[in-house]
C-alpha cells in the first residue's frame, strides 16, 4: 500500500476524504491527516510519504506552498491538489511546482478514482525502476572486490593501454588513486609452513590472510592484492603523496618490514616480499611484463632459450583472453594479441607458430567443455595450416587476430548456452568430489577461464558465491555422513575435504547451528521418537 496524507482545514471534508473513499482498492492507505500544510511538513520531514492530496487554502501554509516545499526539497512526494478556485494562476502554480492534478470542489469519486489509478501506476513504475537500480547496485558492490582484483590482473598480463581507458576503469571500481603518482609491484611468497598450516596454505583462505594482512591502506600507501595463480601472488601498491620514487620505495620497504614482522609474531609465518618494480605512475606500469614464476631456462630443440616463466606468463593471457572473448572486446582482443607477440617477438617464427597452435587447442579445450563444438562452428576459419604457412611473425599476429576475432561472432551466438553449461558441469564436479581438495582456481582451470571471470560467472547463474555453494555442498554431505552414525568428527571431517578437525567443527556449527555431536544425537533422537510413532 502505497501512503497518502490527506490535509484540509474544514474537519467535515478532511474526514469524508480520509473515511469515505476506498483508498484500499486503489492501492492507498490513509497514514494522517492535518488541517494546515505546517503540520503536514513536519510530519512528511519524518514519516516516508507517496502522496499528499491537499486544500488550496489554509490558515499558516497553504497546498501550493506545500507544494512548493516539497518541490524545492527533492521530496520523492507527489501531490494533488483540490480547490473551489478555478483561476488560471492557480492551476498555473500547481503545474510550476510538479503537482500531479488539480481537483476541483465538489470532488467526484469517478474522478478521484482515475487520479489516483494514474499515480499509482507511475508509483509502481517508479517502484519497480527503484528495485532494479538497488538490485544493480547492490550486485555491482558484490562483486566490486573480483572486478578489482580482474582490473589488477589485467593490467599485469597486459591489459588497457591507453590513460583514458585506465582511468575510466578506476573510476567505474571506485579505485582512489592518482595515476601519475609513484606505484609499484610486489612478489610475494609464504617461505615456511608448520606442518598444521599447510592445508590452510593450499586453501582459498591462504588468499584472504595475504589480503587482511598485506592489503588495504597504511600511512597513505594502498595494497591490492592479486591472485595470479598458484603459489603466485602479486600485490599491487599505490600512495596518496605527492612524493618522488626514492621516497615512495623507502616508505615502502619500511612498511613491508613492519607487516612481515606482524605477521610472524602474531602467525609464525615467515614471508619472502621483494619490490618486483617500481613505477613513476600507473601508466608506466602496463607496459611492464609482470614475471609470474622464478627465471629457470628451459632448453628448446631449436636451440632458442624459452625461460619456463614466458609459458606462465603466457597461460595468464590465455586466461585474460578469455575474459575478453566473452566480453566480446575487439580492442583488449587486439592489444593482449599484439601484447603475447611482442613478448615472444625474438623467438623464431617457427617456435611462435607452435605456441600460437598451442593456444588455439587451450581455447579449443575450453569451448569443448562448453558443449560448443569449437572446430565445427568455425568451420574452416581456424587453421593449423594457415598458421604454418605464414610466413614471418607480423603474417602470423594478423592471422591470429582474424582466428580470434571469429571466435568472438561464435561466442555471442551461443554465449548463454555455454556459460550455462559451464556452471552446470562445474556444480556436477564439486558434488562428485565433495571430498577432495576443491579450489575456485581449479575449477576455473578445469574451463580455462580466468577465476575472477569464473566466479562471476558462478555468482550470475547459481545466485550464490562459489566458496557459500562448496560449504553448504560440504556441509550437506557431513550431514548425511553424520546420520548415519558409523563415522567420528575427525572422519566426516576427512570424508568432505576438510583436513583440520577444528575448522571443520567451527563451519558446521555456523552453517547448521550446533555441533557436529549435538546434530547426531538430535537426529539419534528424531528417529527413535520416528521409529515408536
Amino acid at each position: 500500500m502505497y501512503k497518502l496524507v490527506v490535509v484540509d482545514d474544514e474537519k467535515a471534508i478532511r474526514k469524508g476524504i480520509c473515511n469515505y473513499v476506498d483508498w484500499g482498492s486503489m492501492g492507498f492507505e490513509v497514514s494522517a491527516s492535518f488541517e494546515d500544510g505546517k503540520e503536514t511538513i513536519e510530519y512528511i520531514d519524518s514519516h516516508e510519504i507517496d502522496v499528499v492530496l491537499t486544500d488550496i487554502e489554509m490558515a499558516e501554509v497553504s497546498g501550493l506552498e506545500l507544494a512548493k516545499y516539497l518541490h524545492e526539497k527533492h521530496q520523492p512526494v507527489k501531490a494533488v491538489i483540490i480547490s473551489g478556485h478555478k483561476e488560471f494562476e492557480y492551476a498555473r502554480k500547481a503545474v510550476e511546482y510538479g503537482v500531479e492534478h488539480y481537483l476541483l470542489k465538489p470532488i467526484k469519486m469517478e474522478e478521484v478514482t482515475e487520479v489516483f489509478t494514474k499515480i499509482k501506476k507511475v508509483l509502481d513504475k517508479e517502484k519497480e525502476k527503484g528495485v532494479k537500480l538497488i538490485t544493480e547496485q547492490k550486485n555491482f558492490e558484490e562483486l566490486l572486490p573480483e572486478l578489482r582484483e580482474q582490473f589488477w590482473i589485467s593490467l599485469l598480463v597486459g591489459g588497457p593501454r591507453t590513460k583514458e581507458k585506465l582511468i575510466r576503469r578506476k573510476n567505474l571500481l571506485k579505485l582512489e588513486m592518482d595515476v601519475e603518482l609513484p606505484c609499484g609491484i610486489l612478489d610475494i611468497r609464504l617461505t615456511e609452513k608448520e606442518e598444521e598450516l599447510i592445508s590452510y596454505y593450499q586453501s582459498d583462505n591462504y588468499y584472504n590472510l595475504i589480503n587482511n594482512i598485506f592489503g588495504g591502506v597504511s600511512e597513505e600507501i594502498q595494497s591490492y592484492p592479486a591472485y595470479m595463480s598458484a603459489g603466485i601472488i602479486k600485490i599491487i601498491v599505490t600512495t596518496y603523496r605527492i612524493e618522488a620514487i626514492d621516497v615512495f620505495q623507502k616508505r615502502l620497504e619500511n612498511q613491508i618490514d613492519e607487516k612481515c614482522q606482524a605477521a610472524y609474531n602474531l602467525l609464525k609465518l615467515k614471508f619472502d616480499i621483494k619490490i618486483e618494480k617500481i613505477f613513476r605512475n600507473l601508466m608506466e606500469m602496463t607496459a611492464y611484463n609482470c614475471r609470474l614464476s622464478p627465471l629457470n631456462e628451459v632448453e628448446h630443440a631449436s636451440g632458442t632459450n624459452l625461460l619456463a616463466k614466458d609459458y606462465e606468463q603466457l597461460i595468464q593471457k590465455y586466461k585474460l583472453l578469455m575474459g575478453i572473448i566473452n566480453d566480446g572486446d575487439f580492442e583488449e582482443l587486439d592489444t593482449i594479441i599484439d601484447n603475447i607477440f611482442l613478448e615472444f617477438r625474438n623467438l623464431p617464427v617457427d617456435q611462435v607458430k607452435q605456441i600460437s597452435i598451442d593456444m588455439f587447442s587451450m581455447l579449443s579445450n575450453k569451448f569443448v567443455r562448453m558443449g560448443i563444438d569449437f572446430w565445427k562452428s568455425m568451420n574452416k576459419t581456424v587453421s593449423y595450416q594457415e598458421i604454418m604457412e605464414a610466413e614471418n611473425l607480423k603474417d602470423l599476429k594478423i592471422k591470429c587476430k582474424n582466428m580470434l576475432r571469429a571466435t568472438i561472432d561464435i561466442v555471442k551466438n551461443k554465449q548463454n548456452a555455454g556459460s550455462k553449461n559451464i556452471i552446470e558441469q562445474s556444480l556436477s564436479y564439486i558434488k562428485n568430489h565433495v571430498g577432495e581438495d576443491i579450489s575456485l582456481e581449479g575449477i576455473a582451470d578445469r574451463f580455462f577461464l580466468n577465476q575472477t571471470y569464473f566466479s562471476r560467472l558462478f555468482k550470475q547463474y547459481t545466485g550464490s558465491t562459489f566458496t557459500d555453494y562448496l560449504i553448504e555442498q560440504r556441509m550437506e554431505k557431513a550431514k548425511e555422513l553424520l546420520s548415519l552414525g558409523k563415522f567420528k568428527v575427525y572422519e566426516v571431517s576427512q570424508m568432505i575435504g576438510y583436513r583440520s578437525e577444528k575448522y571443520f567443527f567451527r563451519v558446521f556449527k555456523q552453517y547448521a547451528g550446533c555441533s557436529p555431536a549435538e546434530y547426531f544425537r538430535g537426529r539419534g533422537l528424531n528417529d527413535e521418537r520416528e521409529s515408536e510413532k
